[in-house]
């Protein structure tokens, strides 16, 4: 019996799984909705500070964006004219990124991939086909439309949806159901999902239907049985750290911002610092004003916005 056991010890050990690796801090910078006016070549200045705080002060373990990273989703734009936009994205976003080692991974907004739009679902699919950012992807099936990916040794899983759009429909949402079931996301300490609409009204300007994720409830409810760590969305840029009902929420602002519902005057552009402790399976924000470099503190944010499919409850930090 001995003897058979050490002959197939090496075939057993082999076949274990891997030590998990010891939990650590994962720095997340979070940045989107910095596109400019349709067809722009040219991104807001408060753009290029973010990048450098980012690159220069922060450097996180990746950069994760919640869309509109162009400002296509206009039918009468040419070609050419979006792939100038991909073309500006490229030398002002990503290749400093890029050259800083720091892994750039997005959702595609209603300006960069819009379903109403083919064309600028094709050449957004162009895009990234040809600058695939270096991450341990689970599943890239239908990239970069959704995809999912794992970060810091599988510690963190993150699914990005196609939420570019209002409907995320019953296929998406039975994708992201088995996304969160499969072996990496059980076996990560932490689970996030980005998608670019929200579930609930931040912004006045956008609190419409349309605006906000149609059968949001159905979406909370599959990620809240895949213990979701945070929904992480941009579309209203209004920077709000919140929670919907038992489901944490960023909706995470964007460089020229919009007020929150009720409460006019409030705008500002942010570029946030999420900090992922995988031991505790929480997370803190620091957040800064990308105009002014001051932090925006939690506590000055309204206690609750209630739009619509809300309301939603500010938060201090994850847990």
């Amino acid at each position: 019996m001995r003897s058979l056991l050490l002959l197939f010890l090496p075939a057993l050990l082999s076949a274990a799984p891997p030590p998990a690796a010891a939990p650590q801090a994962v720095r997340l910078a979070i940045l989107g909705d910095f596109n400019g006016a349709y067809g722009s070549v040219t991104y807001p200045a408060p753009l290029a500070r973010s990048v450098a705080r980012i690159v220069n002060e922060w450097r996180p373990d990746a950069v994760l964006s919640p869309g509109d990273l162009i400002a296509g989703q206009k039918a009468s734009l040419e070609d050419a004219q979006m792939r100038a936009m991909w073309a500006a994205f490229d030398r002002q976003v990503r290749q400093p990124l890029t050259a800083a080692g720091l892994p750039f991974a997005f959702t595609l907004g209603n300006h960069d991939g819009s379903p109403d739009v083919p064309r600028d679902r094709r050449e957004a699919a162009a895009y990234w086909q040809a600058h695939v950012p270096p991450l341990a992807y689970v599943d890239r099936a239908l990239f970069p439309f959704r995809y999912s990916f794992t970060l810091a040794g599988g510690q963190v899983f993150v699914a990005s949806l196609d939420a570019a759009g209002a409907a995320v429909d019953a296929a998406q949402r039975s994708w992201l159901a088995a996304q969160l079931a499969s072996r990496a996301a059980r076996q990560a300490r932490v689970r996030l999902v980005l998608g670019h609409l929200p579930l609930a009204g931040v912004s006045a300007d956008k609190n419409r239907p349309g605006e906000v994720i149609r059968e949001a409830g159905a979406l909370q409810q599959v990620m809240l049985a895949g213990e979701v760590l945070a929904y992480i969305h941009g579309h209203h840029a209004a920077y709000y750290p919140g929670r919907l009902g038992p489901l944490n929420v960023l909706s995470a602002g964007g460089i020229g911002g919009r007020a929150y519902v009720g409460h006019p005057g409030t705008a500002r552009s942010t570029v946030t610092l999420l900090t992922v402790d995988t031991g505790q399976g929480r997370a803190t924000l620091l957040t800064v004003d990308a105009d002014t470099g001051r932090p925006v503190l939690p506590q000055t944010l309204p206690a609750r916005l209630d739009g619509l499919g809300g309301p939603l409850l500010r938060v201090t930090d994850f847990r």
